[in-house]
């Protein structure tokens, strides 16, 4: 160590040119002696009462030439060689207790640090168990959305099959429903010629009931009492006069024979 520092833990300034040193084997620099020494003659480093008025002295850290040849001359060597034990004894105590301020400074750093490893160690583990739970949960999520996506692979699939059979109910309905639609006008047209055939058939059973029973009576007219009438050849006398609009008849017609008996009062030859 080249350099004194000052004692104030405050300041450790480097010494340079002039300093403050006591005989308690300190030193100071000269702002902080000032401030110091003037409230108390006490020293602030190890609090050593500074009595006599030597006890605080102002030194020149680089003496000149002339200062170094006068300072001890014509002094004893034995006083010299005391002075000169003094000084070193002074400056070794300096730098014992400039090694042991380091070495507080080193310790004190080193248990910084060691907390702030633990620390560090704690911020790391509580990382890895964070980033170790956000892993598990990543995974977790990566798989719940891959069956996700699964099941939604088979919601398409099962809605395309239900597009495909809806479409396909919905054209045999579409053909059902024109084939419905196609036979009910079909069948009410049927359903009409029915229904006037078979009012022309009664209307025409009617007429020849009609005729049938003008042919009899005709007949009685022309056979007399005993006479026996043919119908069918009355009709076919009609047909060949040119008589039109007969139906035909649903049964055979029966050649009827009328006796006298069977023709009603006034109406036979006899009982004009």
């Amino acid at each position: 160590m080249d350099n004194l520092r000052c004692n104030r833990l405050t300041c450790r300034r480097t010494l340079t040119d002039k300093a403050v040193v006591t005989t308690c084997s300190h030193i100071f620099c000269v702002d902080c002696a000032n401030e110091l020494f003037n409230a108390s003659r006490l020293c602030p480093a190890c609090e050593t009462s500074l009595t006599e008025p030597d006890d605080v002295v102002v030194c020149s850290l680089h003496p000149s030439n002339d200062y170094k040849t006068s300072v001890l001359s014509g002094l004893n060597p034995t006083i010299i060689l005391e002075i000169c034990s003094r000084a070193l004894s002074f400056w070794q105590y300096q730098i014992h207790q400039e090694h042991t301020f380091q070495q507080a400074l080193y310790r004190n750093v080193s248990e910084k640090n060691a907390q702030l490893e633990k620390r560090l160690e704690n911020v790391i583990r509580e990382a890895n168990g964070e980033i170790s739970l956000l892993t598990n949960k990543l995974t977790d999520l990566e798989r719940d959305l891959e069956a996700e996506r699964r099941k939604s692979a088979t919601f398409q699939d099962s809605l395309k099959e239900s597009e495909k059979e809806y479409h396909k109910l919905k054209a045999q309905y579409d053909k059902l429903k024109r084939k419905a639609l196609l036979g009910g006008a079909v069948g009410g047209k049927d359903g009409a010629m029915s229904l006037g055939n078979q009012a022309l058939s009664i209307q025409d059973r009617q007429d020849d009931s009609a005729r049938l029973k003008q042919g009899m009576a005709f007949g009685v007219g022309i056979g007399g009492a005993g006479g026996v009438v043919d119908v069918g050849a009355v009709v076919g006398n009609m047909e060949a006069a040119g008589v039109s609009g007969l139906s035909p008849l649903p049964t055979p017609l029966i050649s009827y024979q009328l006796n006298a008996s069977h023709v009603p009062y006034g109406r036979s030859s006899g009982h004009q």
